[in-house]
């Protein structure tokens, strides 16, 4: 079987490329590196370089290096979002088979509506570099929870890295990893009761501003979130601007009856156990790491390189996509989980403004499928 032919797409200077995700792919089996596209001269031959490509293989206009190389799977690299949605949809009309793409997904719901439909239509797989949920350790983690090795899952407390990009930019930012895993874990969203706040003020439209990366419009400087979880737990999210924190608190904990797990995006080790409830402060519980392999799997070393960890976790989250398209089954982290967290987002900012509960589907409270603040 021949491989799947690879492209790139990389913007330097307008989101570059994100995490390393376009080197990922020269590893890759059953995949091959062919083209590379760059609207900057410098990045692109930097790009071409650093992916052992001949130079003709780079090109200086996405679009064109679509239409002439006919990739089976491309990878949309940069992190600025505002160019995701044009670019997954013309993969998807292409002929791509798979669309390998990093967070966040598209600005807002109708995008994401949009990218859906062209991916549905062309049976085009959409993978979403969450690359947190394809931690071995992560699947540990989902494990222990389904065998109730917690009790009863009855919340999901999630935060952000409440550094200088604190409120709205850490929520799209950040909390798309905590919001997905939120997901993942404890069900759909089936509802969302928010406050969002500037300057200790509830906000209004009048706000909002540009944010970074393509965002599109953002707001506030501290975010308080609710939502009803399909599988009966409560999730949380907050961030607050410069909380002031030597230790970032960015994660997700899981808290049930007998017990709680923290799972700490990007860090070594993952995810840690208490076998106890949080309540129970009458003695002291240990934090128990859990290893790629299980509780009895010593996770690596605190100070294993971080990067390459990760890198591994991207790896397998392109293997994925690769197995999905090969199986004819959607990705783990694919086009429905980026549009879940665009949904969640959307609807923290919806009830903020409105001061009510917004409830899904989103139809009603979001008809425009739009950015609220808008």
């Amino acid at each position: 079987m021949e491989p799947m032919r690879v492209a790139v797409i990389g913007r330097t200077g307008r989101g570059d490329y994100g995490h390393a995700i376009d080197e990922l792919w020269a590893e890759i089996p059953g995949t091959k590196l062919v083209a590379v596209a760059d609207e900057s001269a410098d990045g692109l031959a930097k790009a071409v370089a650093r992916l052992k490509l001949p130079a003709d293989a780079g090109h200086r206009d996405w679009r064109a290096m679509l239409a002439a190389v006919k990739p089976e799977i491309v990878v949309l690299c940069m992190r600025h979002v505002d160019c995701h949605a044009e670019m997954a949809i013309a993969a998807a009309n292409g002929g791509a088979k798979g669309i390998f793409m990093e967070k966040p997904f598209v600005p807002t719901a109708a995008d994401a509506d949009a990218v859906v439909g062209a991916c549905r239509a062309a049976d085009t797989k959409l993978g979403l570099a969450f690359v947190n949920r394809h931690g071995p350790t992560y699947a540990v983690v989902r494990d222990l929870v389904e065998e109730g090795r917690i009790g009863r899952l009855l919340e999901l407390r999630g935060r952000g890295k409440e550094d200088q990009r604190g409120g709205g930019e850490d929520l799209w930012v950040l909390g798309s990893h905590v919001l997905d895993m939120m997901a993942d874990l404890g069900g759909g969203p089936v509802w969302c009761q928010a406050t969002v706040t500037a300057g200790g003020r509830p906000i209004a439209k009048a706000d909002a501003g540009p944010g970074p990366e393509g965002l599109g419009l953002i707001a506030g400087d501290a975010v308080h979130a609710t939502f009803g979880l399909a599988d009966g737990p409560v999730g949380y999210f907050s961030t607050v601007r410069e909380a002031g924190l030597k230790q970032p608190p960015f994660g997700l904990m899981l808290v049930g009856t007998k017990g709680a797990i923290h799972v700490r995006p990007d860090q070594i080790p993952h995810a840690y156990l208490r076998e106890a409830p949080l309540w129970r402060v009458d003695k002291e519980f240990p934090w128990r790491p859990i290893g790629p392999g299980g509780l009895d799997d010593p996770p690596p070393a605190a100070d294993a390189d971080r990067a390459k960890e990760r890198a591994g976790w991207a790896r397998r989250a392109a293997l994925d996509l690769v197995d999905a398209i090969q199986s004819d089954r959607e990705p783990t982290t694919g086009m429905y989980a980026g549009l879940t967290t665009v949904e969640m987002t959307a609807a923290i900012y919806a009830s903020a403004l409105s001061g009510r509960r917004i409830d899904w589907p989103l139809e009603k409270s979001l008809p425009d499928r739009g950015n609220p603040l808008a």
